[in-house]
Order: C-alpha cells, then sequence, then structure tokens
C-alpha cells in the first residue's frame, strides 16, 4: 500500500502545493518520463556523458573512408615499415540550442488543489519539448546523411503488399520490406566497418503498412532481420531508417531538463518553467542507412 509520507505522482494524493514545492524531483520527472516514451532522440543518438562548456561541442564527422590510408607493406629484414597517411576528418562545431517553455497556475488553483490542470499543463508541455528536440535531432540527421554511399533508393513502396494469395498475385521476394532491410545491411557490411542494424525508424504509415501486410508474422519477419521496430511522427513518410541504434550520433546538453518555478505576485500565481539547452552532432552517420521509398 502506498505511504502517505511519500507523494505520489499517479495518485490524487499528490497536492499542487507539494508539487511546485519540488518541482526538480517531482515535475522534472514527470516531464522527463513523458518525453523518454515518446522521443526519438536516444534512438539516433547516444549521450556525450559530461556537460558542454563554452556553448557548443566540437566533433569530427567520421565517413567510411576516413577508417582506410595507403596501404602497409611487407617489411624486409632491416627495413623500416612504411608510413601510413591518415586522413583528417573535418572538425566541426555542434552550437547548443536553447528550448523551453512555461505555463501558469493561479494561487485559486493550488488552494483548490487542482491536480487535473497541473498534470495537463505538464502532460502539454513535455509533449512541446519532446517534439521540438525531436523535430530539431531529426533535422541535424537529415542535414548530415546524405552520402549516397548511406543511401539505398527503392523502386517501390510498401502500400500494396501482398503475401497471401495466387501465386501471379504475390509481392515478388526482391520487393518486400525484408528485402529492403537486407540491402541497407549489404550497403554496411560492404563498407567493412562493423555496423550492425538493430533497429528500423519508420514514419507511422509505414508501421501500419508493416502490420497490415504481415500480420502476426510481423514480429517473425523484423526477429529475422534483426531488428525492433520503431515509429515516429517526426519521420519522413516514404523514409525508412535502418541503423545501429544510438550510435548514428552524440547529443550533449550546456543543460539538461530543467524545471524551476517561480512567484508572480502582480497577477497572484506561479509559473512553471521548463527547458533543456542540447547540441546534436552526427559524428558517425555510416551507422545509419537512408532507405527512400518511391510512389
Amino acid at each position: 500500500m502506498p505511504s502517505a509520507l511519500i507523494p505520489e505522482l499517479s495518485g490524487r494524493r499528490l497536492s499542487v502545493d507539494v508539487a511546485l514545492k519540488d518541482p526538480t524531483r517531482i515535475l522534472r520527472e514527470r516531464i522527463a518520463k513523458l518525453a523518454d516514451d515518446q522521443t526519438l532522440l536516444p534512438k539516433f543518438f547516444h549521450q556525450l556523458g559530461k556537460p558542454v562548456e563554452g556553448g557548443g561541442m566540437l566533433y569530427s564527422v567520421i565517413q567510411a573512408s576516413d577508417f582506410y590510408s595507403s596501404d602497409v607493406e611487407k617489411r624486409s629484414p632491416g627495413g623500416e615499415y612504411k608510413v601510413v597517411e591518415g586522413v583528417d576528418p573535418d572538425p566541426q562545431l555542434a552550437v547548443v540550442e536553447d528550448w523551453g517553455g512555461k505555463f501558469q497556475i493561479t494561487d485559486e488553483q493550488i488552494r483548490r488543489n487542482d491536480v487535473s490542470y497541473l498534470d495537463q499543463q505538464t502532460t502539454q508541455l513535455a509533449n512541446t519539448i519532446a517534439r521540438k528536440i525531436d523535430t530539431r535531432a531529426y533535422a541535424e540527421l537529415n542535414a548530415k546523411v546524405t552520402s549516397p554511399n548511406n543511401s539505398v533508393v527503392i523502386d517501390g513502396n510498401w502500400e500494396n503488399l501482398v503475401f497471401v494469395g495466387p501465386a501471379d498475385s504475390l509481392t515478388p521476394s526482391g520487393d518486400r520490406p525484408s528485402a529492403h532491410l537486407s540491402e541497407a545491411q549489404l550497403v554496411a557490411d560492404l563498407q567493412e566497418l562493423g555496423v550492425r542494424h538493430d533497429l528500423v525508424a519508420v514514419n507511422p504509415e509505414q508501421a501500419h503498412e508493416l502490420r497490415t501486410a504481415y500480420g502476426d508474422g510481423l514480429d517473425a519477419m523484423l526477429k529475422s532481420a534483426g531488428v525492433t521496430l520503431y515509429s515516429n511522427p517526426r519521420i519522413t513518410a516514404g523514409t525508412v531508417w535502418a541503423l545501429a541504434a544510438g550510435q548514428v550520433g552524440t547529443v550533449g546538453f550546456e543543460a539538461p531538463l530543467t524545471v524551476e518555478v517561480y512567484d508572480d505576485r502582480a497577477t497572484r500565481s506561479k509559473w512553471v518553467q521548463a527547458y533543456a539547452v542540447p547540441a546534436f552532432a552526427v559524428d558517425k552517420p555510416y551507422a545509419a542507412k537512408k532507405i527512400s521509398l518511391t510512389a
């Protein structure tokens, strides 16, 4: 049974007053949990592991060609090894971006313990922050994963897949999503960088098409391909990403998700303000393959 001494966010025992007095522990955890359940960010990016300093994050964009230089040579007794000329990746700077929002809660709502209002506003703020950060992360991803070596263009789409029926009406094996995912993995294998795709990220439209076509066989197809399925509205319809989860880029934070409450006596209310200051660096574009479906 829940303790009366420990406020619970999920129940109505939590008072608005308690939440506003402890925004870091209660409201931030609530916003973070809501955002984590839907955000695209960790699917493509991993954490830097330390705060971003100086307003930006310096990084190098690694291409497949950067992992190989001029060839080595066989050494004869008494001879020297050949000097191998490495490729210096171009350094780039990911500038931090300050995103946040706030909402107002009146003294009357606090006294009346309007938990529903606080919950609604907190949910809306979490959704807005998650959507903005995802939008920026996806824009950065699209801007950096542009090499033809990381792209697969498919002549067709997933709208009218047929797996059951007369043989002459079935979708050929080479035109099926499983073949497209295999082709993306083939491209990765030929780059010889040890990338193994374990996630396929799609727009909800493509997720619906997969579920419709494969039915209860979808899990088996995904397991055979060695991937899990993730969908998000930020992903462009008709674009499919096959990737090593969390390995395409790095996200650093000058300020992590922060929640503050400040008093506004002029209006007899309080303001709940939440923000995050991230920087996005797509430093391993070869870890993702962009599959483009055509009409």
